[in-house]
């Protein structure tokens, strides 16, 4: 069987709607749907689920949410023609994924529910990313305190040796970020990037790297900032993830700019514009221009 394609853009999952202003932290999106058992064959019902995912999936990596969630919908339709409960878990949590990305929170919360009110049909594994991506539907409301316990609750679900540890930590860093306790946020985030490494879970690991830097820059600690955010890049780039790689620049140059050294923030903003205008993200593009312009005026502060 070929493995259920995993959706490897971000679990932001907050992520830039449209501006890169104040982008908020990139999650891994593996956990929508990667299967790691494999399967001697696929019908053709689970073959054409597994297609359109694939299909899904680059389309909302250019950011078509209109043409993935289409696509995801037909892959749920196959999935469910044959009772296949781990491709169409994939796929519902794909979708809750688009519906975050379109800022339609209810929607993806409903997605979701119908994989937490079915234990028995889709099992401790989805039960667990299931809970996961309520976690960050609530972090994208945002509601904090519900993001925390449905952190606890995948968790608390997720099969031994639990593949979402990196996320939880990093989840919990953003929140501690979000509250303005950069030192905490620091160190759940430099748990989620070791941790993350040791699973070989390289995407996870540049986000943890990023969300360490934005920490430790909000924490005064520009140089360590700068060190982490540099290994996030290096991560991206070699993944071929434009719009991460446009992310770590941006805070690389938000970082530069807490050091008072706007030469250097200006080239990374310009290099950010570079990268989305290849991607093909005229919002983020014009999003960069406007800080290129804006060099020079008080350095950023919030998180």
């Amino acid at each position: 069987m070929t493995v259920q394609p995993c959706v490897d853009r971000p679990l932001a999952d907050r992520a830039c709607r449209g501006a890169a202003g104040l982008a908020v932290v990139l999650f891994a999106l593996w956990l929508a749907g990667c299967s790691s058992a494999a399967r001697p064959s696929l019908n053709p019902p689970q073959q054409t689920s597994t297609t359109l995912s694939q299909s899904a999936a680059r389309a909302l990596g250019r950011g078509d949410l209109a043409q993935a969630r289409k696509l995801y919908e037909g892959a749920l339709a196959a999935a469910e023609s044959v009772e296949d409960f781990e491709l169409a878990g994939a796929a519902l949590l794909n979708l809750a994924l688009v519906h975050s990305r379109a800022g339609e929170l209810a929607a993806g919360h409903a997605r979701v529910d119908r994989i937490l009110a079915a234990p028995q049909r889709y099992g401790a594994a989805l039960q667990a990313r299931a809970a996961a991506r309520k976690a960050l539907l609530y972090l994208d409301a945002p509601d904090l305190d519900a993001a925390l316990r449905w952190a606890d609750a995948a968790q608390a679900a997720c099969p031994a040796p639990c593949e979402l540890n990196a996320m939880l930590a990093d989840l919990r860093a953003h929140v501690a970020l979000q509250r303005g306790d950069a030192a905490s946020a620091a160190q759940f985030a430099a748990r989620a990037a070791e941790v993350a490494a040791q699973a070989e879970q390289q995407a996870e690991q540049a986000n943890a790297l990023r969300l360490l830097g934005r920490a430790r820059s909000h924490g005064g600690q520009t140089a360590e900032a700068a060190a982490a955010l540099a290994q996030a890049l290096a991560i991206d780039q070699r993944l071929g993830l434009p719009e991460r790689v446009a992310l770590d620049l941006l805070y690389a140059g938000e970082n530069e700019q807490r050091r008072s050294q706007p030469a250097a923030a200006r080239e990374y903003y310009e290099r950010a514009l570079v990268v989305y205008q290849a991607a093909g993200q005229p919002k983020a593009a014009e999003s960069m221009r406007a800080r290129i312009a804006s060099i020079g005026e008080t350095a950023p502060n919030k998180p």
